[in-house]
């Protein structure tokens, strides 16, 4: 297809098209010669994917850009590699019983409210059976101990619209994980091996970015702090 039909398919314009394929957020086109190019279905749904995490998730092109290379690089998703692995961590990671949303909520003092806030900004989820797993329930337990000490939605931090980056930055964040993990494991170490490693990381990487955006956060502060300094 040709420029045009891309445009009316996607609605979205030549120019931007030109500078998602500058930024190698799409694939070049075929070229019979310099002036003609040939786009294909793969563009569209490229298009498409890039417009839909845009506008629905507010990611930057950086972000998307790495989602969409980590799409078409799927070996980590081949069924014999650690088949077993999901149902090995689970048993190991999870433990209790799974709580009753009510139990939660009473417990929490947790509202209606914010249980669909946390719901909708893809921070927990939900049973169809009303019950959550203990993780979930210690994420909307840290979701209310904000709400409480300031962060509410009435300054614009407990809504659905304040928190949903987080879930957006673990997903890209656990993409690249879940790849290097798989690509430097699968056919190298045995499954119990990998159990191992994946248990013991999990614990390891959490507690590094917990002490990392701490580090961050008083680096900016400071940062903050002499250039107002210096501007006053």
């Amino acid at each position: 297809m040709r420029m045009r039909e891309l445009e009316q398919r996607t609605g979205v314009g030549r120019e931007t098209i030109r500078f998602y394929i500058r930024e190698g957020l799409l694939p070049e086109p075929e070229r019979a010669s310099r002036n003609s190019a040939s786009y294909t279905d793969d563009h569209v749904a490229r298009v498409r994917a890039i417009k839909r995490l845009q506008e629905e998730r507010f990611l930057p092109l950086a972000i998307i850009k790495n989602l969409l290379d980590a799409s078409d690089s799927d070996s980590w998703l081949h069924a014999d590699a650690f088949p077993h692995l999901d149902a090995t961590l689970r048993a190991r990671l999870d433990g209790g019983e799974r709580p009753t949303l009510a139990r939660v909520m009473e417990q929490t003092g947790a509202a209606r409210e914010d249980i669909d806030h946390a719901v909708a900004s893809r921070a927990i989820s939900i049973a169809a059976d009303g019950t959550m797993d203990a993780r979930d329930a210690g994420i909307l337990k840290a979701h209310m101990e904000l709400k409480h000490i300031g962060f509410t939605e009435e300054r614009g931090f407990h809504g659905e619209d304040g928190t949903s980056f987080y879930a957006d930055f673990v997903d890209w964040l656990v993409t690249q994980e879940m790849r290097l993990f798989f690509d430097h494991t699968a056919g190298v170490v045995g499954e119990e091996e990998a159990a191992n490693m994946a248990e013991r990381g999990i614990s390891a990487v959490n507690e590094m970015l917990s002490l990392m955006r701490t580090r961050e956060i008083l680096r900016r502060l400071e940062a903050r702090r002499r250039i107002a300094n210096d501007n006053g």
